[in-house]
């Protein structure tokens, strides 16, 4: 069974909740962002609480945004194969700390591959034939 990592990952800063699924493998399943009018129901769109507490308007909206999240995770692990876990503190669990990292890892080959592709296309197009040489001028 999948355990999927929820928590909020806003920074003091920031006015809306960026709550964040991440997979125990470290892949980054889905990220939303809650203002404080729907935050109190993220546990429930996260698939973390299974009973809604809303009526009216916002419980349809919230009930929507559940029912796709949890296809997308039925979608990726399959029905009754994963669970999710709301962490209040992800820096101070263990298998929370251990999926960042593979996160990390796995964005910063994206990033390094990313990079090394544009350098050899920018090379690529500035190569010239031998048989031409620059000359300076003085």
């Amino acid at each position: 069974m999948k355990t999927i990592f929820i928590f909020d990952n806003s920074r003091v800063i920031d006015r809306d909740h960026h709550i964040l699924a991440l997979s125990e493998d470290g892949a980054s399943i889905a990220a939303i962002s809650f203002d404080d009018w729907t935050f109190p129901h993220s546990r429930f769109v996260m698939c973390v609480d299974e009973h809604l507490d809303a009526s009216g308007a916002l419980a349809a909206k919230v009930d929507d945004t559940h029912a796709r999240v949890y296809a997308e995770f039925n979608d990726m692990f399959g029905p009754g194969n994963w669970r999710a876990v709301w962490i209040e503190q992800p820096m101070q669990d263990p298998g929370c700390v251990d999926a960042l990292r593979a996160f990390h890892a796995a964005l910063t080959a994206k990033i390094t591959k990313r990079n090394a592709d544009l350098i050899e296309m920018l090379f690529a197009g500035m190569s010239a034939p031998a048989d031409r040489q620059s000359v300076a001028q003085h």
